[in-house]
């Protein structure tokens, strides 16, 4: 697990997620409610036991990374609060991920953090890059609640399209692949310079009332 996981890119994105950490019963409260979590138990049973309260503003399931966000949260918190090592509490969070089929890549990912991050090999100790990109407005709109598990498929085109991007760093281009990406996975959007991701759809330039405005996260994880 420690070296399983995708590569490809990643759009780290505000609003972040407040988290309040606690030692205590382990337990998930996201957004006022008790939730059941998959990756609880291994968390709970290599990082200790803790009470974490979330504060969001986009939802879980839908496609955003709260899993993975989560699974940060509780290792972080854990690092703080038992002493544990920070990186040995991100590669357990990393696991959970894979090991519940959750993320393959969102940890290192939102750990890392800067708006579009390249994961250029597997695992929570792979390669990463940050892209700096001219940003402008990106918003999304959340459908339906799908498992990650929808996304795991093969794509023979992947790695073309990174290579795409990579020959041309611009946020036009970024929707351009994602979208090509997400099409042959069969998730398909009815909006110009979009895509749909799992259960949401992302959009650029043109967002109307209803959707959440984002900003590029211009720093990973961290505690206060």
């Amino acid at each position: 697990p420690e070296n399983s996981g995708s590569i490809g890119l990643t759009m780290v994105l505000e609003p972040y997620s407040k988290v309040i950490v606690k030692r205590g019963e382990a337990e998930i409260i996201f957004n006022g409610r008790k939730i059941i979590f998959p990756n609880l138990d291994f968390l709970k049973n290599n990082l200790g036991n803790l009470h974490l309260e979330i504060e969001a503003k986009v939802p879980l399931g839908f496609g955003y990374g709260m899993s993975g966000s989560i699974s940060l949260a509780y290792a972080l918190g854990a690092s703080e609060i038992f002493g544990i090592s920070e990186k040995e509490a991100i590669k357990i969070a990393h696991e959970s991920e894979v090991l519940s089929k959750n993320g393959l890549g969102d940890v290192i990912s939102q750990y890392t953090g800067g708006g579009l991050v390249y994961r250029k090999t597997p695992g929570i100790n792979g390669e990463v890059e940050r892209i700096n990109l001219d940003w402008r407005t990106v918003c999304s709109k959340p459908l339906e609640k799908l498992p990650t598990v929808s996304l795991l498929k093969n794509s023979e085109n992947a790695l073309l399209y990174i290579q795409d991007f990579l020959k041309e760093k611009t946020i036009d281009k970024f929707f351009e692949v994602s979208r090509k990406f997400t099409e042959e996975l069969g998730f398909y959007s009815p909006y110009k310079k979009s895509f749909r991701k799992k259960g949401i759809i992302v959009r650029l330039d043109e967002c109307e009332e209803g959707w959440i405005i984002h900003r590029p996260a211009t720093r990973g994880a961290y505690v206060i």
